[in-house]
């Protein structure tokens, strides 16, 4: 919005890995949650230098004005995951959660929407904070089990609110994909915060089916 990139990294498997769907995952989606950035730099580091076992994308920051500015918002006052174009688009507005004008009316939305479609990910994980659980939706349920074990986070299928137009809606209740929220507990951008998940996201790009 305010002219800075939306950066994503792009990884390859190894040639005898077994084909797989693509994996996309993304964060600091919400600016105030900058240790979302953090873990998923910290993978693409990893990455470099042991390959994914599927084809793999990374969005460390959905929302660079938003991380700049400190701001759970981006530079136009929306909160991203209420700006997606789900049947629950713009009901049940709760102050500061701020759906946009028109569903995926937002920069940020359109890119990340632009690039799941692009390159068919099925397999699709938002980082956030400051919760302590792995969500899921769709066909999210056995993964995030999965991702749970190993980092010791507990598994919850709802979030305890209504989430109208969430990155969750969308593409895991309206599409049925296999879609995880994680929250980390950390607030800070602390390295605590990948080593205690680092298993569960190589778990995530790597073996299951």
């Amino acid at each position: 919005m305010l002219g800075r990139p939306i950066e994503a990294v792009h990884f390859t498997p190894p040639e005898y890995a077994k084909p797989r769907p693509p994996a996309l995952l993304f964060g600091a989606m919400h600016g105030d949650e900058p240790v979302a950035q953090l873990i998923l730099e910290r993978l693409a580091d990893e990455l470099v230098e042991r390959p994914p076992g599927r084809d793999t994308w990374i969005v460390p920051c959905l929302n660079p004005d938003g991380i700049i500015a400190g701001t759970r918002n981006n530079a136009n006052d929306v909160d991203l995951n209420r700006n997606f174009a789900s049947s629950s688009w713009g009901t049940q507005r709760r102050p500061g959660y701020n759906p946009g004008a028109a569903a995926e009316d937002q920069p940020e939305t359109q890119a990340i929407v632009e690039l799941i479609e692009r390159i068919g990910a099925h397999r699709l994980i938002a980082v956030h904070a400051t919760y302590r659980m792995v969500n899921w939706d769709g066909k999210g349920e056995q993964l995030a089990t999965e991702m749970a074990e190993r980092c010791g986070y507990p598994v919850e299928h709802d979030m305890g609110y209504p989430c109208p137009g969430s990155f969750g809606t969308k593409y895991g209740v309206e599409r049925d994909l296999e879609v995880i929220t994680f929250e980390s507990p950390y607030v800070m951008a602390e390295e605590a915060g990948w080593l205690e998940c680092r298993t569960a996201f190589r778990w995530c790009v790597d073996l299951p089916a």
